[in-house]
């Protein structure tokens, strides 16, 4: 919201810019501090939008967009200082500006959707339920069937639960294993998430829509 809001000043200061536009004064000292800020925040940035989806942090990845939303008005500023000098149209300054404005609402936007898919239990992307469907068949030997796969995300935490059809002679022992196995093959494939297995005798297996073995 805040990053929203910033798009928002910006807006307001380019359109005054771009009404009344003054004339620039440029010190070397200054753009080599705005140069040095943009690399160091860059860097910064990639860095901690890569640890935010290693962790699955949407806090982290939110403060890395935030950093990396100042980095694209930094360089606008600087394309923009370059553009007003070697064609002295002031108003092109106001111009990049309010581009610089439109891709920090999207940023903005795109971070708000995302912390609200967080917040309302967002089902896992079709490639991470395909992958969940992948660890299940290479790692449920002695299982018949697996059906009603449900997945959420809520926060950092990935929940996947599902049906697990064995023999009905199978002993508790040897299902509680093949439980084990699932979780620990989906923790691996997934750091973070919590794995609810309902152990079913043959009897409740289904006929379409579930995975067999």
């Amino acid at each position: 919201m805040l990053i929203t809001l910033a798009a928002i000043a910006i807006i307001r200061a380019a359109y005054g810019a771009f009404v009344a536009p003054k004339t620039l004064d440029l010190t070397p000292l200054g753009v080599g501090f705005n140069v040095l800020a943009t690399l160091i925040n860059a860097v910064w940035a990639y860095h901690i939008i890569r640890e935010g989806r290693r962790n699955r942090s949407p806090a982290l990845i939110a403060d890395g967009w935030h950093l990396a939303s100042d980095v694209v008005s930094s360089v606008a500023v600087l394309a923009g200082l370059a553009l007003v000098v070697l064609t002295g149209a002031m108003q092109l300054d106001a111009v990049l500006a309010l581009i610089v404005a439109g891709y920090i609402l999207w940023t903005g936007g795109r971070l708000l959707r995302t912390s609200m898919s967080g917040l309302m239990d967002e089902a896992v992307t079709s490639e991470v339920a395909r992958q969940i469907h992948a660890v299940i068949s290479d790692n449920a030997d002695g299982a018949l069937q697996v059906h009603d796969v449900k997945t959420r995300i809520a926060g950092r935490v990935t929940f996947i639960e599902f049906h697990l059809v064995v023999p009905g002679r199978m002993t508790v022992k040897a299902a509680h294993d093949i439980c084990d196995r699932l979780e620990g093959a989906l923790g691996a494939a997934m750091p973070g998430s919590e794995v609810i297995i309902h152990v079913e005798p043959e009897g409740e297996a289904q006929a379409a829509g579930a995975i067999q073995f």
